[in-house]
Parts: structure tokens; C-alpha cells; sequence
């Protein structure tokens, strides 16, 4: 008698663009969350940094590799980018075709306000609800509040000091990341 082997959901894939290598750091550290979880979601991570200088041009590159999935018929249906408010707020004609060109490929644009480390300090305790008003105003509260910050972090670094409840903490706070989470399950 031949043993059947147990049932394997498949994987749903998401694709999420990223502004760069810290966030990069972040989407593996949530797709830990998700195998922890055994939730059967699979996070397709790119950055989106490399010779991009705003969030049009970011997600001009998400649009080509999307394309180029889709043409391998492997084009998740789920799209998200996670780009830096700050790099809107200088030049909104561009941010807005961003927008634009988003909206047409069907991407949600996760900002960050005012960039990545001012999200990150929102996951620690006692910490939700600060709102640095530029980069480097974010970048100094962080390192007070985690003197081992450095830019770029690893996954495993960012696993030592935050967990599933610091980034449901931050979604509290944060629509845009909570509505990515609801898509990856992580969040009900």
C-alpha cells in the first residue's frame, strides 16, 4: 500500500516592490511571520532602489518586473510597493503619476511616513503614535530608542527586537500597513 502524501495548500504569491534594502530586511522578516504563522503566503521581494531616485521611477521598475512575471505567467495578483513619503513630498507632479501608474497596474503603494525608520519606531513600545516630521528627525529618534540601529538592518537584526505584536502595534497606527497585512493574513 502506498502512502499518500499530506496535503500542501499552495502558496498564494504577493509581490511587494521595495524602496530598499531596509525594507527588504522588513518583507523577509514578515514572510518569517508568515511560515511562523504557517500561513500559505508566499512574498515575491524585490528592491525597487537601485538607480531609481523617487517613487515614479520605483514604480516604473515594479511595472517592468511585474510584466516580465507575468509574461512566465508567474504575476502575483497582489501588488504592493513600500516607498518613502518624504521622496513624494519632493516632487508631487511625479508622486502623483506614481499614483497614477500604480493605480493602472493594479499596485497599492504603501508610504511611509515620513520614511522606513520612522515606521519602524512606531513598532516599539510607547512608540505608536510618534510622528517625526522629516528623515533624519526619524533616524535620530530611532537610534534613541534602539541604540543598535544601523541602516541597513538584517531580518534577523530587526527579529531581535520586534515581533508579530510590535508590527500589529504599528498597524494600529498605520492604515497602509495594516491593509497589507490583511492581505497576507497576518492581520484579521
Amino acid at each position: 500500500m502506498t502512502r499518500r502524501p499530506p496535503h500542501i495548500p499552495q502558496r498564494r504569491p504577493i509581490y511587494i516592490g521595495c524602496e530598499g534594502a531596509s525594507e527588504v530586511s522588513y518583507a523577509g522578516f514578515l514572510q518569517d511571520l508568515i511560515r511562523d504563522a504557517a500561513l500559505p503566503v508566499h512574498l515575491v521581494i524585490e528592491e525597487l532602489g537601485p538607480g531609481a531616485g523617487d517613487p515614479k521611477t520605483r514604480i516604473e521598475m515594479a511595472v517592468r518586473r511585474l510584466d516580465q512575471l507575468r509574461r512566465k505567467r508567474t504575476a502575483p495578483a497582489e501588488r504592493f510597493a513600500l516607498l518613502d513619503f518624504d521622496q513624494a513630498e519632493a516632487n508631487v507632479q511625479r508622486a502623483d503619476r506614481a499614483r497614477q501608474l500604480a493605480a493602472e497596474h493594479n499596485i497599492t503603494i504603501v508610504w511611509q511616513r515620513p520614511c522606513f525608520e520612522a515606521v519602524l519606531l512606531r513598532h516599539l513600545p510607547g512608540r505608536a503614535a510618534h510622528r517625526p516630521v522629516d528623515s533624519q528627525r526619524a533616524e535620530q529618534a530611532l537610534v534613541r530608542e534602539w541604540a543598535e540601529y544601523e541602516k541597513p538592518m538584517t531580518r534577523a537584526q530587526l527579529a531581535q527586537r520586534i515581533d508579530q505584536a510590535a508590527v500589529l502595534r504599528a498597524a494600529a497606527v498605520e492604515p497602509d500597513i495594516s491593509g497589507l497585512l490583511r492581505c497576507i493574513g497576518l492581520l484579521v
